[in-house]
């Protein structure tokens, strides 16, 4: 997905952002959870969530510590970034019944247009993730925690261990085996956050063969060791 060409995101107005054209935003992480909304354009995002397609009057909620890719499919794409809350699971993208009225709240103030989108959200679930093939369900196996070898899984699929690989690294950016470690280190991170316990314990149930490995791997994602992440995430998460 590092494309020599990719674009990147313009800011025209605070919270309002321009793909100028048609290519990757390359895959990238951020710390905190955000709603992205597309205003105009048409765009497709690759993330933990899975392979999903916005268009105008779609919001993606983007989950803490996510990690994706942006591939603009119009010559111009702009997209309203709001704070959102505190997020866990993988997110997922609702259809906005009124972008109009929720474009004009947002220029008021991020927290008037945040109340019209909570309101117009309640009870809703996020619409599917494609699944068009076996890259799809694998990462959605992976996320659901029930992928323990993958090449088991190759095999059960009647897939050379080679060709995962190859064609999950396609789709995703990265190897099937990495889209899995990223996941485990973002688990991890979150309890870290989130709550107390012993690292032995948090790097067990994460998925992790030893504490260390687990640390290497927060160092890695957050730029701090699992005790100076907890602190500077507490009350935070």
């Amino acid at each position: 997905m590092n494309d020599p060409a990719a674009i990147h995101l313009r800011t025209v107005a605070p919270g309002l952002e321009r793909l100028e054209r048609a290519g990757w935003l390359p895959r990238h992480r951020h710390r905190d959870a955000y709603a992205l909304i597309a205003v105009d354009g048409v765009f497709e995002q690759v993330s933990y969530a899975g392979r999903v397609l916005a268009r105008p009057g779609d919001l993606l909620v983007q989950p803490t510590l996510d990690c994706h890719a942006n591939r603009s499919l119009s010559a111009h794409v702009r997209v309203l970034r709001l704070p959102w809350r505190f997020e866990p699971g993988t997110g997922g993208v609702h259809a906005l019944r009124d972008l109009d009225a929720v474009v004009r709240a947002a220029q008021r103030g991020p927290d008037e247009a945040l109340a019209l989108i909570e309101r117009e959200l309640a009870g809703r679930a996020p619409r599917a993730a494609r699944h068009d093939d076996w890259e799809d369900e694998l990462a959605r196996q992976i996320v659901d925690g029930r992928v323990s070898e993958l090449r088991d899984w190759a095999r059960a699929n009647a897939l050379a261990p080679e060709t995962v690989s190859r064609g999950f690294g396609r789709r995703f950016g990265v190897t099937p085996s990495r889209f899995r470690l990223e996941w485990r280190t973002r688990a991890a991170c979150l309890r870290l956050a989130s709550r107390a316990g012993a690292l032995r314990d948090i790097a067990a149930e994460t998925g992790f063969a030893d504490q260390a490995h687990m640390s290497r791997c927060v160092l890695e994602m957050t730029g701090a060791t699992p005790g100076r992440w907890r602190a500077a995430s507490r009350g935070h998460p």
